[in-house]
């Protein structure tokens, strides 16, 4: 045991140490702890322990109460220290000294958070609360930290000011606000005043009752004088007061801890804890001195290694481990007794104390003393943070730094934080680690963990302060500090586990605010922004008028009368200004680099993994399962019950960008498997159990259900003994029964008695949650226990490292539950701002076109004549009037514009980023990667043959070919032999170029093709918001082709979506629905169409396949405006963008990005898109019609039903709404549901014709239509017809439509001659094509005319060439060419011809019959046909659309067995 105590405290050997001892003392304590009798060398030490803890409490008082206030200034407080410990009785203060928010002075709904009570949110249109002091005189102030930047109202109330759910602070007499989301200043009356503020600001509110005066700050700025008389004097006492609209939240600061920007003269209303901040500076100040020697003794003698000799016993361990922890800084181990009480437990024997342990001593003694200080948060706050501060090499008020610390972040700052993390983690500071051990070791834990947990709160307060420019000073040294405390094993630990997933999120450090619109202006020279670019084909129609007279398109300015007709110099040219602000976006780019560098190291020490030992989880480890439940709470939860998201997606998309660039980084340096292949998560990690997915949905539907129904499939390749498919099997109780519940690895989401408290984010960061309830999360486990949440499988994790693949699919799945929860939102708020934009650049070309036009008017009227008439006055007044009124709304959107353009400057800057492209794209890629291996057989069949992903264009089992060449055969659905629901066979592949023979399944398959039900939602979902965010919402602003392989990466995805938009493996309607958006918003454009082009034969023919599934029992609407998609600009006068009678009236616009197809509903056909159609698609969907007979009679039968509905629909409503003679009168739904059905008609109608023109024998040949011909041609001219009588013909209900047409209603502006008419030309020209053989052109031509709706008027109506009628296609000579006018022209002589041949002949139906011998259901057509064995008979035409659709009599609804034709009786 001797030998222990010597390894551990060293041996006295000097006399001379009796003097060194009392120097030692007097340098730690001061004069007044020397004991000058105490000059025994072997007792000297142990007296003076003795000593020092009976006296230094005594000591400390008499200092205190002696002390010269000389923090009076410091703390804003003119008062005795005395005063300060009373009840708070300052002169001018009325109230209980600790300041909070009165609860019972409340109106509205709110809701105070945290037990501090002193932060609050908003839960009613305006709700006001007061404080619990109020003032009467002298100068006060208080402050608050915004969670929000909409309307509140901060000041200060009398008692007697009444307030509402209508009025707050400052509507009354005795009440005065300040409202920056308005920029306002209130006191019954408003005026402007102030700044516009931001979350995060700190807004202080000072009062001056002794002058009458109210200021406002804003972050440490004072904003001006806002009210300079203040009712004060007898009666009149104020308290501090705020208002609140819905969902605002702001945190306040009476004085409980120092305030960030203190006003010199203002007091706080809560006084500071001065005695505690004297006594904790004293302390302070010995601990100080104490390190200090402990450094030099280090520096003088080396620590204690861990080579601990073999022969020590076993119970001596213990012992060596603690001389580790006290000699050593860096040990891992953490014993809570002090080195003093294991001496004094030791022999007798022991007579001289080392100068270590004597040192321990000590610190024992001043840190227990200090633990009664730091209980308090104003100390904390005012008095350590500082020191850790200062030892981190920061700067401070008034204290000491180690210069050898400041030498080290100057370094790191000099070289942008680079390697911080492996530098802090190698080589961590002894004084800073020393410290905290001394924390660590002589604390209470539960006192120490609240001490760090006021500290990193109070750090992000100054964190989340928006920089006053743009070297982001105060977010760097958060940062810098907080990476600092975590080089500290235990504190990083215990940060991790109870700081940065409770009282706040870690994702709060990971934000980048954007500073003042100040600041961006003295970067950004020259605010730019894109002008509107002019449209190939149809133009403004003034604007065209204007070109036709010659003048110039040069943007005026006038400042006068006499300066009007003045042209400008021209500015300088566009594409400099585009340059210039690209490059101060650099600036930008520049300018956050540092910020972003060190939040990424904030993030590597999160995820270190090689602090984990045999007693001691790794720090990566525990993060892990903190994130999972973080995902859970703020994405997954959400998802789910809310619909919203609870974090700010600003915040979400920076933490999921350093999230991923972290991510990367490691599988830069650390691999799985094939290094070639981005971050991705193996497909058979969807099937084994080893993540949970958060227990979520799959496509297939639950998780328990896929399990039993697919159970084969998963022993084919898991193995029957797999303990996932175990867990689901059933258990057997005692009673022989089954037990229905399922085990806890298969259980689903917790229930809500689990949710958390739903509260702002910023509430939840400043403060401490409400008491955990039972099996709560974040409740403080004793030791390692495990979170008694049932279900989630979310266990306290256990000692050691984790493994790194486990913990990359972790983090990969992390991300795209939070890229898919919250962040693309922010990507969405963006891309809606950047549209705005471009809108309001429209808008300012169009005015200034205008300009342009009045300024010439107004020029001519003048160079008339020298005398002008009075009407000529009055033109010319009416002019000057609208030229001025032109110019206001030119100033008022160039002022906005630029508004606009710095936002965008620094989304360019510090959000879209070409480094936040990249990192996108490879995340986008993994994700596809994962789900085509799934999902696809041949694809995967490819990536196991190589140990490279194969990627369109990439492919070297293709020998460098294109992956769009591999021609793989097409098996239709309709001819594969029965398999189970969700299995889909594969098909053989051929290939050009190498021939490949592999079998996709071998005995034992890493994947099965059925198994792909089992892949979450959000994991299709987040890859498909990935593809968006780069092709729709970052492209143009940053060029998607600047990704490595965009177009073959995007020629996969299309792969994957014409293969999976319909796949019956998924069943969720969410994801089904998503994939047939992206699908459509791939059609509409030509880059993304080139690319399902060159998609592979197979997923071209799946997705045919799907599109002309008949429209029965499903979501047709999307799938049918797809299939449009590929036709637009192939059909008659079918090239147009913009609806050719909306361009004639309003001009020719781009589309903006947003419209481009990411939202896709029934009313898409109204959105403006040009056309790029597909002739190869167009091919692959006449083959499909050629080759399958009844699935194209069936496509073609229930298009025609869908095509009658819609037009049936359209025209009920249209006749309804024109029996309402004021448009007030109409109801907006009634009007939306007839432009609806109206968008619906057109869309069916041009899929009508491009199923004619692609397939035109369909309504002649038996063959061609499983025998269904006659009756398929007898519908289409029906139907054809229908139109022309009801929009053309007077009697046939043309009157109406034109008066629809006429009135010009909201929504109904697309309900024109053209977009009813063009389609049905369009068909017409399609079944009449000269080309085609003459016996079709027959059939057809006699089909129509016999159609008893046939009128060669309605015809006639569409080719008119008096141009005062209501329309023509003559009247579209740019939409409508020339060579299709004149088909048309033929096609109506032709059907002139056969009319009047048919009235020279009797036609069978109007020979005399008489009329109980027509058809009873047409009454157009003789009854020429009976059903059997009823006998009931009708026109053939009527029964053979019948028994499409049901097989019994519609007449007495007997079962039809076969139909005959009866020989009608002549007269």
């Amino acid at each position: 045991m001797m030998n222990v105590l010597r390894s551990m405290f060293g041996v006295c050997s000097s006399s001379a140490e009796k003097g060194e001892v009392h120097d030692m003392i007097k340098k730690i304590f001061g004069n007044e702890l020397v004991m000058k009798d105490n000059t025994d060398k072997h007792t000297q030490r142990s007296k003076y322990v003795n000593y020092i803890s009976e006296n230094l409490t005594k000591i400390l008082d008499a200092k205190v109460n002696s002390y010269k206030i000389k923090s009076t200034k410091k703390h804003n407080i003119n008062v005795t220290t005395e005063t300060a410990e009373s009840n708070d009785e300052r002169p001018g203060r009325i109230g209980p000294k600790l300041v909070v928010f009165d609860a019972s002075t409340g109106t509205g709904r709110l809701v105070l958070v945290g037990d501090e009570r002193v932060s609050i949110q908003g839960l009613s249109s305006f709700a006001t609360i007061r404080a619990t002091a109020c003032v009467f005189s002298g100068k006060w102030m208080y402050e608050v930290q915004l969670g929000t930047k909409g309307i509140m109202q901060i000041g200060w109330c009398t008692s007697s000011c009444t307030f509402s759910m209508d009025t707050g602070v400052g509507d009354t007499a005795h009440s005065y606000a300040y409202d920056g989301g308005r920029v306002r200043k209130w006191n019954v009356a408003t005026s402007q005043y102030g700044q516009s503020w931001l979350p995060g600001d700190v807004i202080g509110s000072c009062i001056d009752l002794d002058k009458g005066t109210l200021e406002y700050y804003r972050n440490g700025v004072s904003l001006g004088l806002a009210f300079d008389k203040v009712a004060h004097g007898s009666g009149l006492a104020y308290f501090p007061a705020v208002s609140l609209a819905m969902q605002e939240h702001l945190y306040a600061n009476f004085g409980h801890v120092p305030f960030i920007f203190p006003v010199e003269g203002f007091a706080p209303l809560q006084a500071p804890p001065i005695r505690e901040c004297i006594r904790a500076t004293l302390l302070f100040k010995s601990l100080e001195a104490l390190l200090d020697e402990l450094n030099r003794l280090a520096d003088l003698k080396p620590p204690v290694t861990a080579k601990i000799s073999k022969a020590k016993s076993d119970s001596s361990k213990a012992e060596v481990e603690v001389a580790l922890r006290i000699h050593s800084s860096n040990s891992i181990y953490s014993p809570r007794a002090s080195p003093h009480s294991m001496v004094d437990a030791q022999s007798t024997e022991v007579k001289k104390m080392s100068k270590r342990a004597f040192l321990m001593s000590l610190a024992r003694l001043i840190v227990a003393e200090m633990g009664t200080v730091l209980r308090v948060t104003y100390v904390v706050v005012s008095e350590l943070l500082p020191r850790f501060r200062g030892t981190l090499g920061l700067k401070n008020r008034g204290l000491g730094v180690d210069q050898s610390a400041v030498e080290f972040y100057l370094k790191a700052k000099e070289d942008k934080f680079n390697g911080l993390s492996q530098k802090f983690l190698a080589q961590p500071q002894p004084r800073l680690c020393t410290l905290l051990d001394l924390l660590w070791t002589f604390l209470e834990e539960a006192a120490l963990c609240d001490v760090l947990e006021h500290c990193v709160v109070r750090e992000c307060l100054l964190y989340d302060l928006v920089s006053p420019d743009m070297n982001f000073t105060q977010q760097l040294e958060g940062l810098y500090v907080l990476c600092g405390l975590m080089q500290h094993r235990d504190t990083r630990h215990h940060l991790v586990k109870y700081v940065f997933f409770n009282k706040i999120t870690f994702d709060n450090f990971l934000n980048i605010k954007c500073p003042d619109e100040a600041v961006l202006r003295s970067i950004i020279r020259k605010p730019w922004w894109q002008r509107p670019t002019s449209v190939q084909g149809e133009t403004d129609p003034q604007i065209a008028e204007i070109a036709e007279k010659g003048m110039t398109r040069s943007t005026f300015a006038p400042t006068g009368t006499d300066k009007i007709s003045k042209p400008l110099p021209s500015s300088p040219d566009d594409s400099t200004l585009e340059a210039q602000y690209k490059e101060d976006c650099d600036k930008i780019t520049n300018a956050i680099a540092p910020l972003e560098r060190i939040q990424l190291e904030f993030l590597l020490m999160l995820l270190d993994n090689t602090d984990g030992t045999t007693m001691v989880p790794s720090t990566r480890k525990i993060f892990l399962e903190k994130f999972r439940r973080y995902i859970m709470d703020n994405c997954i939860l959400d998802m789910r019950l809310f619909n919203v998201s609870r974090n700010s997606p600003a915040i979400s998309w920076c933490c999921h960008a350093r999230l991923l660039t972290a991510v990367l980084r490691l599988w830069n340096e650390n691999p799985l498997n094939n290094p070639h292949l981005p971050p991705h998560i193996p497909a058979r990690t969807f099937i084994d159990g080893e993540l949970d997915f958060y227990n979520v949905d799959r496509l297939g539907g639950v998780l328990p259900f896929l399990v039993r129904t697919l159970r084969q499939d998963l022993i084919q390749v898991l193995g029957e003994e797999n303990p996932f498919i175990q867990s689901f099997e059933p258990n057997y109780n005692r009673a022989g029964g089954i037990d229905t519940g399922v085990s806890d690895m298969a259980a689903g989401s917790p229930g809500l008695a689990t949710l958390p408290q739903v509260i702002s984010s910023m509430a939840r960061f400043i403060h401490p949650p409400m008491p955990p309830m039972a099996n709560s999360l974040y409740s403080r486990p004793t030791g390692e226990t495990a979170l008694a949440l049932k279900g989630t499988r979310s266990m306290m994790p256990g000692a050691g490292c984790i493994d790194v693949r486990t913990a990359y699919l972790r983090l990969i799945d992390g991300l795209l539950a939070l890229y898919h929860g919250i962040a693309i939102k922010h990507a969405e708020k963006l891309c809606e701002l950047r549209d705005n934009q471009l809108d309001m650049a429209d808008c300012l070309h169009d005015i200034e076109q205008r300009i342009i036009a009045v300024s010439e008017e107004l020029q001519t009227v003048e160079g008339t004549k020298t005398e002008i008439n009075e009407s000529e006055k009055i033109r010319r007044l009416l002019t000057e009037k609208m030229l001025n009124e032109l110019e206001r709304s030119k100033a008022v959107y160039e002022e906005k514009l630029e508004a606009s353009a710095l936002q965008m400057a620094w989304v360019i800057g510090a959000i879209w980023t070409k480094q936040r492209q990249q990192e996108l794209a490879k995340h986008f890629t993994g994700t596809l990667h994962s789900l085509r291996y799934a999902s696809d057989p041949d694809y995967a069949a490819h990536v196991q043959a190589t140990s490279k992903e194969i990627l369109p264009g990439k492919s070297s089992i293709l020998g460098g070919a294109s992956y769009a060449s591999l021609q793989l055969e097409y098996t239709s659905s309709s001819d594969q032999s029965p398999q189970t629901p969700t299995s889909r066979a594969a098909s053989p592949r051929t290939c050009s170029n190498t021939q490949i023979e592999m079998n996709p399944t071998s005995n034992s398959p890493e994947f099965s093709e059925s198994l792909f039900a089992f892949v979450p939602e959000y994991h299709v979902d987040a890859m498909l918001e990935l593809c968006n965010t780069l092709r729709l919402y970052m492209h143009p602003t940053v060029p998607v082709q600047q990704v490595s392989e965009w177009e073959e990466l995007v020629v996969s995805c299309a792969a994957f979506l014409c293969s999976e938009f319909a796949d019956p493996r998924i069943v969720l309607a969410s994801t089904r629905e998503s994939l047939v958006q992206t699908l459509a918003s791939f059609a509409t454009q030509p880059a993304t169409m080139r690319a399902i082009e060159r998609v592979p034969l197979k997923q071209q023919m799946c997705m045919v396949e799907e599109l002309v599934r008949p429209y029965q029992n499903r979501a047709w609407a999307q799938s049918n405006w797809v299939l449009v998609r590929f036709w637009h600009g192939s059909g008659f006068g079918y090239r147009h963008r913009q609806w050719p009678h909306l361009a004639a009236r309003y001009g020719d616009r781009e589309p903006t990005v947003n419209n481009w197809g990411a939202k896709v509903d029934a009313g898409l056909m109204s959105q403006c898109f040009g056309p790029c159609p597909s002739e190869v698609i167009q091919g692959r969907i006449r083959d499909y019609l050629n080759e399958h007979q009844k699935e194209a009679a069936q496509f073609l039968n229930s298009l025609l039903s869908q095509l009658n509905w819609a037009f049936s629909e359209f025209f009920t409503m249209m006749q309804e709404m024109d029996r309402v003679q004021i448009d007030a009168h109409l109801e907006p739904r009634h009007i939306k549901l007839c432009a609806t059905c109206f968008d619906l008609y057109h869309g069916l109608a041009r899929a009508l014709e491009m199923t004619l023109a692609l397939s035109p024998e369909l309504l002649t040949k038996s063959e061609s239509s499983d025998n269904q011909n006659e009756l398929l041609l007898g519908r289409t001219c029906q139907i054809l017809m229908a139109v022309v009588s009801r929009i053309c013909v007077r009697g046939g209900g043309a009157a109406g439509f034109r008066r629809l047409v006429a009135r010009g209603l909201p929504d109904t502006d697309r309900v024109h001659y053209y977009v009813a008419l063009a389609p049905v030309a369009g068909c017409l020209i399609r079944i009449l094509d000269p080309k085609l053989p003459q016996d079709h052109l027959s059939k057809v031509t006699n089909s129509l005319v016999s159609e008893p709706l046939f009128r060669l008027d309605g015809l006639e109506f569409m080719l008119e060439k008096d141009k005062n009628k209501n329309f023509s296609f003559y009247k579209f000579p740019d939409d409508v060419s020339a060579q299709e006018l004149n088909s048309l022209e033929k096609l109506v002589e032709r059907l002139r011809a056969a009319r009047d041949a048919q009235m020279t002949t009797k036609s069978p139906g109007s020979s005399g019959t008489q009329s109980d011998l027509l058809c009873t259901i047409c009454y157009a057509r003789p009854a020429d046909t009976a059903f059997m064995p009823c006998g009931h008979h009708s026109c053939r035409a009527c029964i053979m659309q019948h028994l499409l659709n049901s097989k019994q009599c519609f007449f007495c609804k007997a079962e039809i067995d076969t139909v005959r034709e009866i020989e009608p009786v002549t007269a």
